[in-house]
């Protein structure tokens, strides 16, 4: 049994049963990785703390880490715990609005209070920034420079309460806020984590996923270290450049877990060749989680049906739902068993009722989630009143347990408006997530965002529906934001990204035209205003995630590259 109190804990117990045995392996391209034990980064990383504590940095102190993916922000991330600070992890991947990641770097130092930004080698050049320099009150510090001496540490006095992680959401308009991950927190989750997934130290996890996000860093990262398992990493760039090579690396490393969004199990559906496939072995694939946007039911069946010569099992598959809030995860199906579709009358969930459909009516597959981790409560309630919804209602999910975070940092009045929730009649205080959805046997489905939703005369309709129709009329890796208009603007609003260098000005607008109609038909809108973009230029959240509410203002503004509209007042743009 697990004793752990601190992540603390769980990383020197790590250093202890599996020593020089196991640890974490980074893969910087196909053919070169890394290597680092748990034994070596537990005595790296008390020579760095004693350097961190000497240097002045004490308990309450947030020191944001900025690297691109890879050994070096593992090293920072195991100083940052033994030295008893509080690790605030951001994106600098190389990208083509370097500004843009400047200023959330900026932000996010001057939300979080810190003095040091912790780095390696020229991760910050593309944003303009070098070691020496400073952003706002923070010295830009290499991890490489600290000099100290293992003899010199000693053990913080931190416990359950102690803050671990500001894990900082996507912020898709203002300041992003931090999340507040104590060291409790991280292992009641990593508890929940090892108890749903069946994770053990002879588990072999694989992975891609970007490290500052939740998904990436607890569910990826922090969850071997916590078992004593052996890791293999790639990056998000590796990946998407070659997403064959995840499937090469399960197969090579024999990996019995591996994590991952739909899209990414559609990718490899779609672009791995018969050639490729005789290649690869994933009969070793015990748990494969699926999460952090919705789990299509098509996606799964047809990875399924592609990988099921390579030796996959299609009940590997474990639907998961979580988000930063809760630490990670709050619900998973069990690993063994199949995943469980319930189709449903596509009417009824818009008028936020669960019901089998008709013959002849609409429907749509709600993929279920799994019940809540042990330990952890959910309800479904009415998102106006707060009161608990009757059973077949569709609601918004609330949830407690040991997982639930400390709250937004520095933000009160936000803290209890989301944190503090309590429903008349229970003594529990429960976590508003702004997800819709419903409970079938103790298993959550998911329906969509309440943020998001569209609601057209009377009618819940979710905007990734309208997207998921348009997505076969648009090019390979194009995507696309629905959203409810305004006076000025259709009663709903698309806006689909295409390659407009494949098309002539007619071809454009009949792509318009045919999106129009395949959407607003199959979901009888009255109106529907149709924008295109250039192919890459759809507001996206750090962790890839289309921003809704952002494209509509955007959209709005005029700040978008849109090479033609259809249905909006202003008419087509050159």
């Amino acid at each position: 049994m697990n004793t752990n109190t601190t992540f603390l804990d769980a990383m020197r117990s790590a250093a202890v049963t599996a020593g020089d045995a196991r640890g974490l392996r980074f893969y910087t391209n196909p053919s070169d990785s890394v290597f680092a034990s748990y034994a070596s980064l537990d005595h790296q990383a008390q020579a760095d703390a004693a350097a961190l504590t000497a240097a002045g940095y004490a308990a309450g102190d947030v020191v944001v880490l900025a690297f691109d993916p890879g050994l070096g922000f593992i090293r920072a991330l195991y100083a940052v715990f033994y030295a008893g600070l509080t690790a605030a992890p951001v994106p600098v991947t190389a990208t083509r609005q370097p500004e843009v990641a400047l200023r959330r770097l900026e932000s996010i130092v001057a939300d979080s209070g810190s003095r040091i930004v912790l780095t390696q080698d020229a991760a910050l050049a593309p944003l303009g920034l070098a070691v020496g320099d400073a952003v706002g009150v923070a010295s830009v510090m290499a991890v490489d420079s600290l000099d100290g001496r293992a003899d010199d540490w000693t053990p913080p006095a931190i416990d359950a309460e102690s803050l671990a992680l500001l894990q900082y959401t996507s912020g898709s308009t203002g300041v992003p806020k931090g999340v507040m991950v104590s060291h409790g927190n991280l292992v009641a989750n990593e508890a929940a984590i090892t108890s749903a997934v069946g994770l053990t130290a002879a588990s072999r996890t694989v992975g891609w996923l970007p490290h500052y996000h939740d998904m990436g860093l607890v569910g990826q990262l922090l969850q071997p270290i916590y078992v004593g398992g052996d890791s293999v990493l790639t990056s998000p760039s590796q990946f998407l450049r070659r997403p064959l090579l995840w499937l090469r690396l399960i197969t090579e490393h024999r990996a019995t877990h591996t994590v991952g969004p739909d899209f990414a199990y559609a990718l490899c559906t779609r672009l791995v060749t018969d050639e490729q496939l005789a290649g690869l072995d994933l009969s070793s694939l015990e748990g494969v989680i699926t999460g952090a946007e919705p789990v299509r039911i098509a996606t799964l069946r047809a990875f399924a049906e592609r990988f099921a010569p390579t030796g996959f099992r299609a009940d590997s598959f474990i639907p998961a739902y979580g988000m930063a809030e809760t630490t990670l995860l709050v619900t998973a199906k069990a690993a063994g068993h199949p995943v469980r579709a319930i189709p449903a009358d596509a009417a009824g969930i818009e008028q936020g009722l669960l019901r089998a459909p008709a013959d002849d009516a609409r429907k749509v597959d709600l993929v279920s989630c799994g019940p809540p981790a042990e330990g952890h409560r959910i309800e479904i309630v009415d998102p106006v009143t707060g009161t608990r919804a009757a059973d077949g209602e569709v609601g918004e999910i609330l949830v407690s347990g040991p997982s639930i975070t400390q709250g937004y940092w520095r933000r009160p009045g936000e803290t209890a408006a989301v944190f503090g929730v309590i429903i008349p009649g229970d003594d529990h205080r429960y976590l508003r997530t702004g997800d819709l959805g419903t409970t079938v046997d103790g298993e959550l489905l998911i329906t969509g965002r309440l943020k998001d939703l569209i609601i057209i005369r009377g009618r819940n309709i979710y905007p990734q529906d309208l997207e998921q129709t348009a997505a076969p009329l648009l090019h390979a890796g194009c995507l696309s934001a629905a959203f409810e208009g305004s006076a000025s603007h259709p009663a709903v609003g698309l806006v689909a990204e295409v390659d407009a260098a494949r098309l002539a000005d007619g071809d454009l607008e009949a792509l318009a035209e045919r999106v129009r109609r395949a959407v607003s038909e199959e979901y009888m809108l009255p109106e529907l205003g149709v924008a295109l973009i250039r192919k890459g230029s759809l507001p996206r959240t750090t962790s890839g995630k289309v921003q809704r509410g952002l494209t509509r203002s955007l959209l709005a503004e005029e700040r978008l590259p849109t090479v033609l509209t259809l249905g909006f007042d202003r008419g087509a743009v050159a």
